[in-house]
């Protein structure tokens, strides 16, 4: 099992935005130096649901400030962008960090973010099957021209090169068989957040991917299966409520605006199950996160949960958000130091050799 660091950078206004970073900075060093094996960015615009526009460019900061903790994109929004501009960009990361870019790529599904680059969600399928054609075109090390519906290449050659050959891994954000079919086409991990699902769902989704990857003649188990849940430990129960509780909520509640369904966004093809998730949280309460995907609590609670999602879902990298809904960053830093104390281990010995 590896366990990771997920940030979504969402702040309610309780401190500056620009201290977010600074003190986000001062985590990645802590992880690295408490036995984290990744840390993870999302990309979002236009909302305090997530303020990092510009993964690569904050994973170009992370390589800088460590030396061994792998850097992940979960996800880099590939309809919003030129994908030969992706790839430069994380090539160029890999470099910096010798090899330890873990790239994560995913289509977008907030309206706003559609409308703020003025891109049509309709097609976000298509752009995103695109986008991965010509990404990895300019990893292929070759030179080449592409003629599509949405970008238009002509004679070009990625470089640098990355250090990683022949790239860096791909993770691919995946709720849908399409998207599964395409991963399992190229052997690609996918990035799960079952905040959004019941753990039987995110069994089934699984269960559908690994069906496409066994057909491909592919192991799915043989790569990395990260999953993402907030996370947050203390040492009691009460005291992880005491302190989790209204940062929790006030992310479920930000569902209310941001995701398709809320009020002025429009929901989309293909986008209806998030319509789903919005009514759902729309009437969830803390003590429901336990369905909702999450791991609030005490060492042992944490931990066992953990293990059920590895048995019971596949998951062999745990992406913990254990800052979430504009958390302070001394509270952070405590869940962080008592989960590489108390729950790695545990994990660690409950799972034996079937880690």
């Amino acid at each position: 099992m590896k366990f990771g660091m997920m940030y979504l950078f969402s702040e309610y206004g309780e401190i500056p935005q620009a201290q977010v970073f600074k003190d986000f900075l001062e985590e990645v060093e802590l992880a690295e130096e408490l036995g984290f094996d990744s840390i993870w960015l999302p990309e979002h615009h236009f909302s305090v649901y997530g303020m990092l526009g510009d993964t690569l460019t904050m994973a170009a900061a992370i390589a800088q400030r460590t030396k061994k903790i792998k850097i992940g994109t979960a996800v880099v929004l590939l309809p919003l962008q030129h994908p030969v501009r992706v790839a430069e960009q994380a090539a160029l990361v890999d470099c910096l960090s010798e090899g330890r870019l873990l790239l994560g790529v995913g289509r977008a599904y907030q309206p706003g973010e559609f409308a703020g680059f003025g891109e049509n969600p309709d097609v976000s399928r298509e752009m995103f099957f695109e986008s991965m054609d010509i990404l990895l075109k300019c990893f292929s090390g070759a030179r080449f021209s592409h003629e599509g519906d949405f970008w238009q290449v002509k004679d070009v050659q990625l470089y640098p090169s990355p250090v990683q050959d022949p790239h860096p891994p791909i993770y691919m954000a995946a709720v849908s068989p399409p998207s599964y079919k395409l991963a399992a086409e190229h052997g690609l991990s996918i990035l799960r957040a079952p905040r959004f699902t019941s753990l039987e769902l995110v069994q089934q989704q699984f269960g559908e991917y690994s069906k496409y990857m066994r057909e491909a003649g592919r192991d799915p188990m043989a790569i990395d299966q990260p999953m993402l849940m907030q996370t947050f430990v203390a040492e009691s129960s009460a005291d992880a409520k005491k302190v989790a509780e209204k940062h929790a909520m006030w992310y479920h509640d930000l569902f209310q605006v941001v995701l398709p369904g809320a009020p002025g966004k429009k929901i989309h093809k293909g986008y209806e199950i998030y319509d789903t998730v919005r009514k759902a949280h729309a009437k969830v309460t803390y003590d429901d996160l336990a369905e909702w995907g999450s791991a609030f609590g005490d060492p042992e609670h944490v931990a066992d949960r953990i293990v059920t999602y590895a048995k019971e879902a596949n998951v062999n990298h745990w992406m913990a958000e254990m800052k979430f809904g504009g958390m302070n960053h001394e509270d952070t830093m405590r869940s962080m130091k008592l989960f590489a104390k108390e729950v790695m281990p545990r994990v660690r010995e409950k799972l034996g050799d079937s880690a």
